[in-house]
C-alpha cells in the first residue's frame, strides 16, 4: 500500500468517528454547509498538501477564477472558501474536517485531558463525558507516521507546514 492510500484510509477511519460524535451532538452542532466561522488558512503537512494540491487542480475553471478572487482579497478566512462553501470539500485536511466537535487531547504532563471546543456549538462551561469527545491523539499518531514515511520518499522535510494560501495560489489549473 502506498502512503496516501494510507492517508486516505485515515481519512475514513477519522470521518467514521466524526460520524458518531456529530450525531450523538446533533442538536448542539450548528456547523453545516454556509457556516465557515472557523475556516481560517491553516497550514497543513506535506502528505496533507499532496491531497489538497491535486483537489484545487481538479477544480473546473470557474472555481479556481473564484480561488483566485478570494486570494486576492488577502481575508482571514480560508482561500479555499466559495461563497463559504469549502472547493475541496471531500479532500479537506484533518484539521478542517474536526473544527467545530468537542476535542480532546491527553496531556500526559499534567494527567488531563485538555478539551477544546467551538464556542458557536458549546457554552465555554459545556461539561463533556469522555465518550462525548473526538479524542484526536490516535488519528495524529498516524497522521504523523504517514506523513514522515511520504516525506522519506519525496525527500521533503515531515516537520513542514504548508499554508492552505500557498497551496491555492501555486497550484496551476488541471496540475
Amino acid at each position: 500500500m502506498t502512503c496516501i492510500h494510507d492517508y486516505h484510509q485515515l481519512i475514513a477511519d477519522l470521518d467514521a468517528e466524526i460520524a458518531r460524535i456529530a450525531q450523538f451532538h446533533a442538536a448542539a452542532i450548528s456547523c453545516g454547509p454556509g457556516c465557515a466561522s472557523c475556516c481560517r488558512p491553516f497550514s497543513v503537512l506535506p502528505i496533507e498538501a499532496a491531497c489538497v494540491r491535486e483537489a484545487i487542480a481538479s477544480l473546473d475553471r470557474a472555481s479556481r477564477e473564484q480561488l483566485d478572487r478570494t486570494l486576492a482579497k488577502g481575508d482571514a478566512c480560508c482561500p479555499l472558501l466559495i461563497d463559504d462553501l469549502c472547493a475541496i470539500y471531500a479532500a479537506r485536511p484533518v484539521i478542517c474536517r474536526t473544527q467545530g466537535l468537542p476535542l480532546a487531547y491527553v496531556d500526559e504532563e499534567r494527567q488531563a485531558i485538555e478539551v477544546s471546543a467551538c464556542g458557536l456549538n458549546f457554552p465555554d462551561d459545556h461539561v463533556f463525558a469522555p465518550e462525548d469527545l473526538l479524542f484526536l491523539d490516535p488519528f495524529n499518531v498516524r497522521l504523523a507516521a504517514l506523513n514522515q514515511a511520504w516525506c522519506s520518499k519525496q525527500n521533503l522535510d515531515p516537520t513542514t507546514r504548508i499554508p492552505l494560501r500557498e497551496l491555492a495560489s501555486s497550484t496551476p489549473p488541471g496540475a
